[in-house]
């Protein structure tokens, strides 16, 4: 009898009998059930990573762009590397280097104050670069900010492998703005002769030589020099920025030869000599270099040429060039505008903008026009603002109403209301141009327009105007030291003494350790009729920066007033003893040593000093002082 099958071969065999389709529909199931598994486990998985991972992309793509922004800044493309920065910063505004690209941005196109917020993000958050510390400092030594500036400039002498040319005339900058002349002085010099220094930086440290010593010491000739040999090798990276000064300052050019024995002053006044109501054991005498030997510069034709025919010089250099040679030959005039109009006439906006500014500085607005009609000029902002100006130099004011009030040309809206204020003052629309004005402040809506509005005011003039302005950019921008200053000046100008002691007080606390600053407000203290308490404390301030820039007029004027409100007039004759007039000394501080010589019994000068100031700006308290002068 034959054996049935075990079990387990009977379970095998069934299993072995399941239908094809039953087998693939298990396996779908199984399938679609580890899919939904893993699908959910993703999810999972993506909603706790995403933000992670899109933040790196973000962050990814705006550190990209900020180093296309560095490398536009780099070429000077400040529209496109404005753009570059922007987009860095509103990918992912917490990015560091979208802070970095906006700092250097703003730092290296002179809008220091603003970049100071951006290089403060930086360091708050201890990422610094060398770099980032050398246009931190630069930014705020523009700004004013000169503890912000030596911080900086402290950590750059601190590292280890040494310093670089750029960062000791950095520190030649601080004591220039701290009125040590000296150790500015020191500072160039060393920096000149470091042998890692660029022709920029050569460049930097003769000009800033030239800014502390006057034109007849050797220091000063020897720095032109340094200038005039780059400006000679056009091989050279700064040769062409070297023809440029030239060509601006030849007025201050050293002499041929000079017989000055006098050896080496600082300030721009000449060297110290004792007034006749002085003695000249007081006299000042800084023995700091050798005689001025003879030296042999550039002259106009020269400087003129080397413009000319320098491999980068684009149409603005050449056009400087032919200034050159008008200033040299003034009856050559009409042949040298003919020059420029046959050679530039028909160029690119750039070239045609920069040819329009020639003619009107030279006073031809009637050529600027024939070579930039209002068909032209409507191309582009810059040849439409040279065309408004050449009409307004002729005085066509009716034109430059009908221009601007027909919106053929999208200007912004400050700009041209601030110019149909203008033009409609000159045609007696009173009334018309202060809704224009007004107009003009309602539409200036960031710090950098309002400070451009106010001076276009200051300029025209409407002080009122330009108060406001300024008033609304510091609203906007707090710490705006061209504001503060802008506003300071108003006040003065418009004679507001204690207005313009209020200023000169906040700018104090705002930037207690700018020297010039504090004296200005101890002056306006003292012809304010400042205490006793208040005049020793003025005494004590002007004595230590008169120490340290013993030509600053300013200085001694407050020194000698405050000893004058103390009641100690001989000591406040001595404030001014060691130095002599030369023409270019405030008027407030000579108005102040004439009333000074007269109470120490010095009337005869002290009237001539007084008839002299006569049509001077003085403000109503410095006019007090010399009054009793003036009358017969």
């Amino acid at each position: 009898m034959a054996s049935r099958p075990s079990h387990p071969l009977a379970t095998k065999q069934d299993l072995d009998l399941t239908p094809p389709e039953e087998l693939r529909e298990r396996r779908l199931r199984l399938f679609f059930f580890l899919a939904i598994v893993a699908i959910v486990g993703l999810a999972i998985t993506l909603y706790f990573t995403a933000a992670p991972v899109g933040g790196a992309i973000k962050a990814w793509q705006s550190r990209r762009l900020a180093r296309q922004a560095f490398a536009l800044i780099e070429r000077k493309q400040w529209s496109e590397a404005n753009a570059k920065a922007r987009d860095a910063y509103l990918l992912r505004p917490t990015e560091p280097e979208a802070w970095r690209a906006i700092a250097r941005l703003l730092s290296r196109a002179g809008q220091g104050t603003t970049a100071l917020e951006w290089w403060k993000k930086l360091d708050d958050e201890h990422r610094l670069t060398v770099e980032d510390r050398r246009d931190f400092a630069g930014a705020a030594l523009a700004a004013g900010q000169l503890t912000r500036a030596a911080t900086q400039i402290d950590a750059l002498f601190a590292q280890r492998r040494g310093l670089a040319p750029i960062d000791i005339l950095l520190a030649g900058q601080l004591a220039v703005r701290r009125s040590d002349a000296v150790l500015a002085v020191d500072y160039a010099e060393r920096a000149l002769a470091d042998k890692r220094a660029k022709p920029y930086d050569i460049l930097s440290a003769a000009i800033l030589v030239l800014s502390v010593t006057t034109h007849d010491s050797q220091h000063y000739i020897s720095a032109w020099k340094r200038i005039e040999d780059l400006a000679r090798d056009p091989k050279n990276a700064a040769s062409l920025e070297a023809l440029v000064f030239l060509a601006r300052e030849q007025p201050v050019a050293p002499s041929p030869s000079t017989g000055d024995k006098t050896p080496f002053s600082l300030g721009g006044a000449s060297a110290a000599q004792p007034t006749p109501a002085m003695g000249s054991a007081d006299a000042l005498s800084l023995s700091l270099s050798a005689t001025p030997q003879p030296v042999a510069t550039m002259g106009d034709i020269e400087v003129a040429n080397a413009l000319e025919n320098h491999p980068d010089a684009r149409p603005y250099h050449k056009l400087l060039a032919l200034q050159l040679r008008v200033q040299h030959d003034p009856a050559l005039t009409d042949e040298y505008v003919a020059r420029a109009v046959e050679r530039f006439g028909s160029g690119n906006n750039e070239t045609l903008a920069a040819l329009a500014a020639w003619l009107n500085s030279l006073g031809r607005a009637g050529k600027a026009l024939e070579v930039l009609p209002l068909d032209r000029a409507l191309q582009h902002q810059d040849l439409f603002l040279q065309h408004i100006n050449a009409l307004a130099a002729l005085e066509r004011w009716n034109e430059v109403k009908d221009v601007l009030t027909s919106e053929r040309f999208p200007l912004e809206p400050v700009f041209q209301h601030m110019y149909l204020a203008t033009a409609r003052t000159h045609l007696g629309e009173a009334t018309a141009a202060t809704n224009e004005w007004h107009r003009a402040l309602e539409a200036a809506n960031t710090p950098e327009k309002l400070i451009a509005l106010a001076g276009y005011a200051e300029q025209n003039p409407a002080n009122d105007i330009a108060g406001t302005a300024y008033s609304e950019a510091i609203k906007l921008a707090p710490k705006n030291r061209a504001a503060y200053a802008g506003r300071l000046r108003v006040a003065l100008t418009s004679g507001r003494t204690p207005e313009a002691q209020t200023v000169a007080a906040e700018i104090v606390q705002l930037w207690p350790d700018d020297a010039v600053a504090r004296n200005q407000d101890a002056y306006l203290r003292l012809l304010l009729g400042a205490s006793d308490g208040a005049a020793e404390a003025a005494e004590r301030q002007a004595q230590v920066l008169v120490a340290q820039e013993p030509l600053n007029w300013e200085a001694r004027a407050t020194l000698g007033l405050a000893r004058l409100r103390l009641g100690r007039k001989e000591d406040a004759l001595k404030a001014f003893r060691g130095v002599r007039a030369t023409g270019s000394e405030p008027p407030g501080a000579l108005a102040v040593r004439a009333a000074i010589l007269a109470v120490n019994g010095y009337e005869d000068g002290a009237k001539g000093d007084a008839r002299n100031l006569g049509a001077a700006q003085l403000l109503p308290e410095e006019r007090a002082l010399i009054a009793p002068l003036m009358v017969d």
